[in-house]
């Protein structure tokens, strides 16, 4: 292109304003459009700080003041989860488990997806074995519901089967569950928990607090799907498991005083029995057995009667198995000794200075203090003990640890009955009743602390159910208590050793140990006559074993016999204690007298509850 000449027009192009504007005026125009520009700016500014300070206001009042379908929709935002925690379990001193919890799972159905419930009753019992009618009963009026519970505990196999159904709408959720893995042993001691997973009976409600589990939580926020977004730390609540507790119970030897026990009521056709074995220096509770007794795990198939653990609710009258402790007091205060012999009439009858009339079942005639109690004389015992005044021999049953009550940890324990009465003098009544075991009622765990003060060389321990801990490990150890000397305690194991190998015991003599005891056969009082019963007996037998070095002191008390199969403590209750005793130390590895051969005894001795 030519160049542009003079004469030409100007050529078209981009102007500006200020191209026409002088340059004095230039400047004016551009302070003009500054200041135009920091007026937006700020504008803008002031603007974007009242949406900003709005925003706020309204975040505040949708915290502070929400509306109830904002709050509504706020909460359904925000999820709760929670964390299961394991109920703490029992075992036995040995590790066996005896009650626990684990993962079980309840059945459920929604109705709204239910594609045709007029067979779905059929084929869930078809599919699971339940009953089609029970399953129609709960669902029928509750079509409406979103949850409709079928079964709260669903068993193993149910489980399995239930995993390869495919039914819309019927669904599984995880619980957690109360096992006794053991069934039926120990069942009045361990007791049960209800279906809260509150402990109800025995052991699961006494040690309550120590067992509960304590659940965890936290919030969290979810997403328009309801996915989980975030957790909030300060919401979060930690599960706590419950205390695992080691009891002193044997499995295995609580199991041989159940079938001991069982065999013993069945074969004399009793109404009820009870054994508990100790030891003697510890207060360990061993076994603490009963009969009738019930599986936890069914609880609900049985009445309150039979869920009675008997040996620390049941009172009753001890009768001869009593004269041990009446023995070894007066003894001690030397009202007679041993070998000092005691007229104990050969006609068999006494009459006491305030008129009764004591009987024995053969007159004795002359005989020791140590075979008064060999051959457990009425006359004998009350002789002796009239030449002590009534509240020495009141004393002396308080000092054994009668009248109050020993303080396991089990529910539901009775003191027991002794009474001391103001008129009474030194010819009272009850001076020929107590040295007889009569006017006095006891439990099974009392006399049992009662005879291990005998085996512990005269000093008393408190009975334990819980496995003994040392006292470095926070527990405290009650102080022992001495309530006759070593040499008492000895003189009175050697006559009751006596009493095993000729006396009312020879069925609990034993060619493996070295057995010591007490028979006893009282006539169970009469309530509604205020007398006893003529035909109705406690059958009872208390010892223990070895003779040198006690391990264990075991009681038998077998209520109401039948009179026509057999009565007599020697006879209904003396063979379970030796059969108790034989199987428990040779379990327990105690070496057998010398010259004994355990080749006839080796069945069922070592079997373990696993």
């Amino acid at each position: 292109m030519a160049d542009q000449t003079p004469d030409d027009p100007p050529k078209p192009g981009p102007y500006r304003l200020t191209d026409f504007t002088p340059p004095e005026d230039r400047e004016a125009l551009d302070q003009q459009r500054g200041r135009r520009l920091s007026w937006t700016a700020r504008g803008v500014v002031i603007c974007l700080t009242i949406t900003f300070a709005g925003l706020l206001g309204r975040v505040y009042q949708l915290q502070a003041y929400p509306d109830p379908h904002i709050e509504a929709l706020r909460e359904s935002q925000i999820g709760t989860a929670h964390m299961a925690a394991m109920r703490g379990g029992l075992i036995d001193r040995t590790g066996r488990v005896l009650a626990a919890t684990r993962v079980g799972y309840r059945l459920f159905c929604d109705p709204l997806f239910i594609a045709d419930r007029t067979v779905f009753g059929e084929t869930i019992a078809y599919e699971l074995g339940y009953n089609p009618v029970d399953i129609d009963i709960k669902l029928s009026g509750r079509s409406h519901k979103r949850y409709v519970l079928l079964d709260d505990r669903m068993n193993d196999a149910q489980v399995d089967r239930f995993k390869g159904l495919e039914l819309p709408g019927i669904y599984m959720e995880p619980i957690t569950v109360r096992d006794y893995p053991q069934g039926p042993l120990a069942g009045t001691l361990l007791g049960f928990v209800g279906r809260d997973g509150e402990g109800l009976e025995g052991l699961e409600r006494y040690w309550e607090d120590r067992l509960l589990a304590k659940p965890g939580s936290f919030k969290f926020m979810r997403d328009y799907k309801r996915r989980r977004m975030w957790v909030n730390g300060e919401d979060y609540v930690p599960f706590e498991d419950g205390e695992n507790i080691r009891l002193a119970i044997d499995a295995y030897i609580q199991r041989v005083c159940e079938e001991e026990l069982r065999a013993a009521v069945e074969q004399y056709g009793a109404k009820s029995g009870q054994i508990i074995v100790m030891q003697p220096n510890t207060g360990e509770v061993l076994a603490i057995a009963t009969y009738p007794t019930y599986d936890p795990n069914a609880f609900g198939e049985v009445d309150d009667e039979q869920r009675r653990n008997r040996p620390v609710t049941d009172v009753f009258e001890p009768g001869s198995i009593f004269k041990p402790f009446i023995w070894a007091g007066l003894t001690e205060k030397k009202a007679a000794y041993p070998s000092e012999p005691i007229d104990c009439t050969t006609s068999g009858v006494w009459v006491m200075p305030n008129g009764r009339r004591l009987r024995d079942a053969r007159g004795k005639g002359i005989i020791s203090w140590h075979k008064v109690l060999k051959y457990s004389s009425n006359i004998g015992m009350a002789k002796v003990a009239m030449r002590v005044s009534i509240e020495d021999v009141y004393n002396i049953m308080r000092s054994f640890g009668f009248g109050r009550p020993t303080g396991i940890d089990l529910p539901g324990e009775v003191g027991g009955l002794l009474t001391m009465h103001e008129h009474r003098g030194a010819q009272s009544y009850s001076h020929g009743s107590w040295p007889m075991g009569q006017e006095i009622g006891a439990t099974g765990i009392q006399m049992a602390r009662a005879m291990s003060i005998l085996a512990n060389g005269g000093v008393m321990v408190e009975p334990r159910i819980e496995a003994w801990k040392r006292a470095d490990d926070g527990v405290a150890v009650t102080t022992p208590q001495r309530v006759i000397s070593p040499r008492t305690a000895e003189a009175t194991l050697y006559a009751m050793r006596d009493t095993v190998i000729d006396g009312t015991g020879k069925k609990a003599n034993s060619p493996y140990y070295d057995i010591w005891g007490k028979t006893g056969t009282a006539q169970l009082p009469n309530p509604e006559l205020g007398n006893y019963y003529q035909d109705r007996y406690l059958s009872s037998f208390l010892g223990g074993a070895p003779l040198d070095k006690p391990k264990l002191v075991v009681g038998c008390f077998i209520k109401d016999p039948d009179k026509k199969i057999g009565h007599y403590g020697g006879i209904v209750a003396a063979p379970a204690v030796r059969n108790v005793i034989e199987r428990s130390l040779i379990y327990l590895g105690v070496p057998t007298n010398p010259g004994t051969d355990l080749s006839d005894r080796v069945d069922n001795l070592y079997e373990v509850v696993e």
